[in-house]
């Protein structure tokens, strides 16, 4: 009686097959046929996983200068591939500084501060390292800076709302 094992290693596991008896009479799922006719009695077969990344960012809608503060977060869940960290940086269109619609230029607006903890954030807002677990924050406020301050108290730059846009970029890396 022949006995012929097979090995393979995947995702962490091993799976083993025996066959007992004579392979005339096995019958073995492989690319190619195996009989008694072949020199070489085994067959090969791949063995896959696929694990994807699984994340989720939430970004607040908005922030008011003076404001409350808001919080960046990353959900509690979150898989990356080992050694790697997410990451949340943050941009401005407008370089910083709040301006009018009507003011293409942006001559009239004024500069402010997005602070995490009370330190100037000017791209990243959060990084986690891949098997943190919980819950992961940032909270976030918006101030004028010291010279906008003070050009607000002397000068009007007109009546109206001024706004920018903060862009959010999440990566893996």
């Amino acid at each position: 009686m022949k006995k012929k094992n097979v090995a393979l290693l995947g995702a962490g596991a091993m799976l083993s097959l025996a066959l007992a008896g004579s392979l005339g009479a096995a019958k073995i799922a492989s690319a190619e046929p195996i009989t008694q006719d072949n020199e070489e009695q085994s067959g090969k077969m791949n063995v896959t996983y696929h694990a994807d990344d699984a994340w989720s960012v939430t970004i607040p809608e908005a922030i008011e200068i003076g404001g409350s503060e808001v919080t960046v977060s990353v959900a509690d869940g979150m898989k990356i591939e080992k050694g790697k960290s997410l990451k949340i940086t943050v941009s401005s269109k407008n370089s910083w500084k709040v301006q009018s619609a009507s003011d293409v230029s942006g001559e009239n607006g004024y500069e402010y501060e997005l602070k995490k903890d009370g330190t100037r954030v000017t791209s990243e807002v959060l990084s986690v390292g891949a098997g943190t677990s919980g819950e992961q924050t940032a909270s976030l406020t918006a101030e004028l800076t010291e010279t906008a301050k003070t050009d607000a108290e002397k000068y009007s730059t007109g009546d109206g709302d001024y706004t920018d846009e903060l862009t959010f970029t999440v990566t893996v890396e």
